[in-house]
């Protein structure tokens, strides 16, 4: 496989320059099937205040997957992006449960009541695989472990890829 395109659309967007319409929805199956298909960029599963469901996101994010709409659009990128909003505050450091939420396949994490720096700057090495220090892009730091066999094959790919 080449290059591979932004599987995100909702960074694909703003990146485009675009606005992005981001809805909120529970972890169920219902909610998951009836966002896929909505005209939304990215749906937010609420898990900040509302059950931290692990196995039930994961049924989630299955059924958020449309084969038909793969084939039509040509891509793996979903149509919808699936997100996901913690439970932790930013202050509470709390990496453990973005590790948990990515490596079941979510596409980004919404860290409620970031209010620092600091905070921001461990929100986004959570969520981050380490690098070289001469890497592109390094900084922040990844503390991430490296274990996301799980999310490729829920985007379609290889480990490598």
């Amino acid at each position: 496989m080449g290059d591979i395109p932004r599987l995100n659309g909702v960074i694909k967007a703003l990146e485009d320059g675009k606005t992005v319409f981001v809805g909120f929805c529970t972890v169920d199956i219902e909610s998951a099937t009836a966002m896929a298909s909505s005209a939304y960029d990215g749906i937010a599963f609420e898990m900040e205040h509302a059950p931290l469901d692990f196995p039930g996101l994961r049924h989630a994010l299955q059924h958020m997957l449309d084969r038909r709409q793969i084939l039509e659009r040509g891509t793996l990128s979903p149509k919808v992006t699936p997100m996901v909003r913690i439970p932790p505050n930013g202050g509470e450091m709390n990496q453990w449960i973005a590790k948990q939420v990515l490596d079941i396949g979510a596409f980004g994490i919404i860290f409620p009541h970031v209010s620092s720096v600091e905070e921001a700057w461990n929100a986004v090495g959570a969520c981050r695989y380490p690098r070289l220090p001469e890497a592109p892009i390094h900084n922040p730091p990844g503390i991430r472990g490296d274990a996301p066999q799980r999310a490729a094959r829920y985007w379609g790919l290889t480990q490598q890829e």
